[in-house]
Formats: structure tokens, sequence, C-alpha cells
């Protein structure tokens, strides 16, 4: 059996940051995260093993304690509650989403916002928090038409267009054609889809093409991971999404040659404990 496990495979840089640093802080002290740090199970019991508090809303937060702001970052009002209870912030949203922020601040005063990425995923709710009334989240290419009528009422003569950062870099530039096509307005386009999602969408792609079988790996809320198994079944008849090793039988292996590739918030130990297995398949 022959395995290439892709050279992106794996945390990035961004999700690397965000476990050490809440690796550091729990060592320390009592510290709840709000939502899930990162969108990988392995990953979030391994920290709650060592004393992180996962919760759902800022209320449970007891008054003057601490908080993590995980890789995904939160709505403004959730910092601004945070700063009404006394908590204490760690603020370990991603730095390519915090810098997304910074240049929507720029563009507010004379620009309708359209954030190019999945209408529900906490990363384009967090961006479209600080984007102000003129904005709106574009998943397919039928919302443009949808959202015409609040560009055109908004008076706002320029649009400028940003994308979520693990976004389908090809749907990204379809649904831009589409905005160009259709909408007749200054348009300022900004493809802020991490430099680190488009390498491994084009690996994901490129391995996809030479090998029997094609092995996804990440957690079931992952966007990032759920992309590559889209773009891997464009390519590769026989694409398998999973967890970790227990996902696996040997029912689900065609051939000789395996592909493997990791969503971002996918530690190496759980490729390694894939590998394994499938060696002795």
């Amino acid at each position: 059996m022959n395995i290439v496990i892709g050279k992106t495979s794996g945390f990035c840089n961004g999700v690397s940051n965000t476990v050490k640093k809440a690796e550091e802080a729990i060592s320390n002290e009592k510290v709840y995260c709000l939502g899930e740090i990162v969108h990988n199970e392995r990953v979030i019991n391994d920290l709650e093993k060592n004393g992180m508090i996962t919760i759902t809303n800022i209320e449970e937060v007891p008054n003057n304690s601490k908080v993590i702001i995980r890789a995904h970052g939160e709505l403004k009002s959730t910092y601004e509650r945070a700063n009404e209870k006394g908590i204490e912030i760690l603020d370990l949203t991603c730095g390519k989403i915090k810098a997304i922020r910074v240049k929507i601040s720029k563009k507010l005063a004379d620009h309708y916002i359209i954030i190019i990425g999945k209408k529900n995923h906490p990363e384009s709710l967090g961006v479209l928090s600080f984007s102000g009334d003129n904005s709106s989240i574009v998943e397919e290419k039928k919302d443009v038409d949808m959202i015409k009528e609040k560009i055109n009422s908004s008076n706002m003569n320029k649009i400028y267009v940003v994308s979520q950062t693990t976004y389908n870099s090809d749907k990204f530039d379809e649904i831009v054609s589409y905005i160009n096509e259709n909408i007749n307005k200054e348009i300022v386009i900004d493809k802020t889809i991490c430099d680190a999602t488009s390498k491994r969408q084009n690996e994901t792609k490129e391995l996809s093409k030479n090998v029997d079988t094609m092995i996804i790996v990440g957690g079931k809320k992952s966007s990032n991971t759920k992309e590559l198994e889209i773009i891997a079944k464009e390519y590769c008849n026989n694409v398998i999404l999973v967890q970790d090793k227990n996902d696996i039988n040997s029912s689900m292996i065609i051939g000789n040659n395996i592909g493997i590739m990791a969503g971002a918030s996918t530690p190496n130990i759980v490729v390694e404990e894939i590998v394994n297995k499938l060696n002795n398949i």
C-alpha cells in the first residue's frame, strides 16, 4: 500500500497559535472558552481534560473571570458584554480574521460590505457584526440577487467584497464574477481566503487526481475540512471523510494508492494513527 500525506495537511499557523496559547492559559488559572475553540473534538477534549471550560454564551461566564475568544472570532456584542461584566478576554481570534475586520472598518463610510462565506459559520457572523448595517453574507450566487434591493437602498455607490478565510477558492471566484455581471457599482474585490487554505485546497485537488482512495481528516463541524471533501470528490471516485482512525475499516479502502489530507484544525497525531491503522489493514 502506497500512502501519500499532503504536505499542507494538519494545523495551520493560526490554529497552532490558538491551541498553544490556550494551553498556556489553563496551566495557570481557571479559564472559560466561548464556543468550540477549534472545530476538532480531539483538541477540545484534550484542553478540557486540562481545565478549560467550554461554554456557549457569555452570560455563563461569572463576572470578573477570564474567557477565551476562539480562533473563529466572536460577535462585536460579545466583546461589549464581556466588558460590562468585567470579564478579562484572551482574544485568540485568528490574525487573518482580525485583519479583515480592520480592512472593513476603513471602508464602512462609503462601501456596502459583502462577505462571501457560509451564512451560519461563526467567522462569517462575527465579521458581519463588525460591518455595520450596510452589509450582507453571500453564500451562493442566488444570494446576490436577494440583496440587490438592500444595496440600492443603502445609497452606497461602492461595494467592498471580502471572504470567509476558509471558503472554497473556486466558488469565491464564481460568485465574484456574478457580482461584477449583475451589480452596476464600483466594486473592490479583496480575496481574503487564507493562503494556507488555498494551498491546502490546491494540493487536495492534485493529490486526488493520482490516488485510488482519498481520505479527508477533520472535525464534523470543520468548514475547511468539508471544502476539502468537496474538492476531492471532483477528482477521485472514492473519498472518505473521517474524524479519526475509528471511522475507517478495510471495506472503505479501494486500490493501493491512498491519499490523506487533514483540515486546518486536525492534530498531526490523528493522521499518524490513521496511517498506522492503514498499514495494519
